[in-house]
């Protein structure tokens, strides 16, 4: 090989050895051709953070559904209520003609009623026990037949022939407006007597027959009953006392539980025909017990 291209070989790793090379940054006008921006990077992050956490606070479909039914049925059973509230209070103002679904709600300024909740009124007021269906218009059903005191004496005079009892004022209430003044003027029929029903309290009106009216009592027999007294006796010394006056004592007229007697074990059905073992031993064998 040539020398002179050796030794300007060898000079020219020699610069390069010792020469360091820098290399310089691109500056913004060389990268004016590129998109990416650190600033829209963030927001759009931050953004897309935003808009996951507002969809993890949406409440589920299945939820929202289910609560939406139920707000429905709320509102369909309200509006019922109300139907049956304002056919109670044009009954007992007199106003007792029927009228239509449509008639009601007029009256009742209802006004914004879905097709869903008109359908359920028309399926369920005519199974409703508190009203009265006359072809296609309704009317209030009060409890009983009472338009009057001679209706009132009748149906309480009806109860205690039938065993059923008295009639309760709350009842009475959703017959007639003037219940009280009703009740003063045939006091002489009939016996109001308070009670609770449901932890609430209330009046039973009980009809008033002369016949089990029992005589009006001495005031000496009223004397002897008060002072007789019993307080610190038992049943069973009240009992012991009758006894010793010749009187028998009521016995316990409750219904006794008969209690079961243990059921016998069946015995062990023995089999017919069977085959005896040792027969040639028959006669020699004994049996001691």
């Amino acid at each position: 090989m040539d020398p002179e291209l050796l030794r300007q070989q060898k000079a020219f790793q020699k610069h390069a050895a010792t020469t360091v090379a820098v290399q310089n940054k691109p500056s913004a006008a060389s990268n004016s051709h590129t998109t990416y921006s650190s600033e829209a990077a963030k927001a759009k992050k931050k953004k897309s953070a935003g808009l996951s956490q507002n969809l993890s606070k949406l409440p589920d479909f299945d939820n929202f559904t289910s609560n939406s039914n139920a707000l429905s049925n709320a509102t369909n059973f309200s509006t019922m209520a109300k139907i049956v509230d304002y056919m109670k209070k044009r009954h007992l103002s007199q106003q007792q003609w029927p009228l239509t679904l449509q008639e009601i709600l007029d009256e009742l300024q209802i006004y914004d009623l879905q097709k869903r909740s008109l359908a359920f009124l028309q399926e369920a007021l005519p199974n409703n026990p508190r009203l009265i269906m006359e072809g296609d218009k309704f009317a209030f059903r009060p409890p009983y037949k009472i338009k009057g005191k001679t209706s009132l004496v009748a149906v309480a005079r009806k109860h205690h022939q039938d065993g059923k009892g008295g009639i309760l004022v709350s009842d009475l209430a959703e017959c007639v407006a003037n219940y009280d003044a009703m009740l003063q003027q045939v006091s002489g029929d009939v016996i109001v007597v308070p009670t609770m029903v449901n932890k609430k309290k209330d009046r039973v009106v009980f009809f008033n027959d002369n016949e089990y009216t029992f005589p009006e009592l001495e005031d000496s027999f009223k004397t002897l009953w008060r002072q007789v007294s019993v307080d610190h006796l038992d049943e069973k010394k009240i009992e012991e006392y009758l006894q010793k006056k010749g009187l028998d004592a009521m016995k316990d007229l409750t219904p006794k539980v008969r209690m079961q007697a243990p059921q016998k074990r069946k015995a062990a059905k023995r089999r017919h025909n069977q085959k005896v073992q040792n027969e040639h031993m028959d006669g020699v064998l004994e049996d001691y017990e």
